[in-house]
């Protein structure tokens, strides 16, 4: 059987051998099932309606021919095609140009388990090399082990898909610059124990529709150029929703780059940790809601750059930064913004060392800023300030409590609860904060 594929028929159940898949795909009829039990090296799996596949344990479909190893259209079969590939096949495309998964069609319906697809896409500039090229879809499932790309990207979807329901233990991206791990324009569930960027792009970047996503650990990796921000939603089309539970989001390349940017959309984090070494821990312009137990830059912090028609609420344990973002949180004009229940602290003991730096206005009260329940440190107890606003014009911060190891300057910031013009507010100073 070392090149055998069958058929089973649907009317009797019948099974009935070929040689190729090809001649297995041209006997089959809608409600057959085609069976792959051999390894299989350079036979296009062309889709066909309604014909389900099944690959063997353990069977590897391997390409190295100008072609993916899966396709539901080409010129010659033009049909949507609704289709469920099962069973533990891997796949693996050494063709330097050609991903494993390519859907063009935006009636098919498709389904894949697997244990693994890889690939080498050799050319950053072309989507053809991505691992799963989804152009355009009704519906796409995906059940893998492993999608891994060596050179580009593993994942990506160039319109939005209705219906998306992806599940891997790892998703990786390759060295190549250019290219993020998982591109997703659509609606529903990605899953994945872990996402690796080892380029200088995303891990995830969402582009349009509604996903929830759970995923234990995304990282992009110590690379040698700057990269971009770990979890990004931008470029999009300025409605998408991401909620995104996780457990770690951390960019470790020490040349630059952020781990969270969200730059329109709607997004929601819930999660463990979320680590820099050198760039922003979180850079948002747009509707937020963070739920995060630690927020850590090394040598930034976070950066907030929103306007009144959106709000960023951050609710944290744990926020640490330093001064190469002015401050721990950094806030532009026009923000509008929470913070709850976190120590913040930055870290540096020389400089400003600032906790919140609220950026300086041409009026006063160009920003909508609240603080709950906050411990706020700076790390330079001689200089340093825990709340900060520069130039002359003040700003009203509603505090519903503020304990600091550093008084501030209240000639500029202005403490409140509700509208009373007297001192109805928490705040304690006292240098055993620490």
């Amino acid at each position: 059987m070392a090149t055998e594929v069958a058929v089973i028929t649907a009317a009797t159940g019948a099974q009935a051998f070929y040689s190729t898949y090809a001649a297995a795909r041209t006997a089959a009829t809608a409600g057959d099932k085609i069976q792959i039990w051999a390894d299989l090296t350079n036979e296009l799996l062309l889709l066909k309606d309604k014909v389900d596949i099944w690959i063997a344990p353990g069977r590897i479909i391997q390409m190295t021919d100008s072609a993916p190893i899966i396709l539901d259209n080409d010129g010659g079969y033009t049909s949507a095609v609704e289709v469920n590939i099962s069973g533990n096949g891997f796949l693996k495309s050494i063709n330097e140009k050609y991903g494993c998964v390519k859907i063009v069609n935006r009636d098919s319906i498709v389904s894949i388990t697997c244990d693994s697809m890889e690939n080498e896409g050799y050319d950053p500039t072309s989507l053809e090399g991505t691992t799963i090229y989804i152009e355009n879809c009704s519906k796409f499932y995906l059940n893998c082990g492993k999608i891994i790309n060596s050179k580009q990207r593993a994942i990506f979807f160039e319109n939005e898909v209705e219906d998306i329901n992806i599940k891997a233990e790892l998703i990786q991206s390759g060295d190549y610059t250019g290219g993020d791990a998982v591109t997703i324009r659509g609606n529903g569930f990605l899953s994945a124990n872990e996402i690796i960027c080892n380029n200088d792009s995303s891990c995830l970047l969402f582009q349009g529709g509604s996903l929830i996503a759970n995923i234990l650990k995304l990282t992009t990796t110590n690379i040698s150029s700057t990269s971009a921000g770990t979890v990004k939603m931008s470029g999009g089309t300025g409605t998408q929703e991401l909620t995104l539970y996780f457990d770690e989001i951390q960019n470790l390349s020490s040349n630059g780059g952020d781990a969270v940017i969200a730059d329109e959309g709607i997004l929601n984090l819930i999660g463990r940790r979320i680590y820099c070494t050198n760039g922003l821990s979180l850079d948002l312009a747009t509707d937020a809601n963070i739920i995060v137990d630690e927020i850590i830059s090394e040598t930034k912090g976070i950066n907030i750059h929103n306007d009144s028609s959106t709000k960023i609420v951050i609710d944290s344990n744990k926020i640490e930064g330093s001064n190469g973002n002015d401050g721990v949180i950094r806030s532009s004009t026009g923000s509008n913004y929470v913070v709850r229940n976190a120590k913040i602290k930055n870290t540096s003991t020389s400089g400003d060392s600032v906790c919140i730096y609220i950026a300086s206005g041409q009026i006063d009260n160009d920003q909508t800023i609240e603080v709950e329940s906050l411990i706020l440190v700076t790390g330079n107890t001689s200089s340093g300030k825990t709340i900060y606003r520069p130039g002359t014009h003040t700003i009203d911060v509603k505090n519903l409590g503020l304990f600091v190891n550093k008084g501030i300057d209240r000639a500029i910031i202005i403490l409140k609860i509700g509208t009373g013009t007297e001192g109805n507010y928490k705040y304690i100073v006292s240098s055993d904060i620490s």
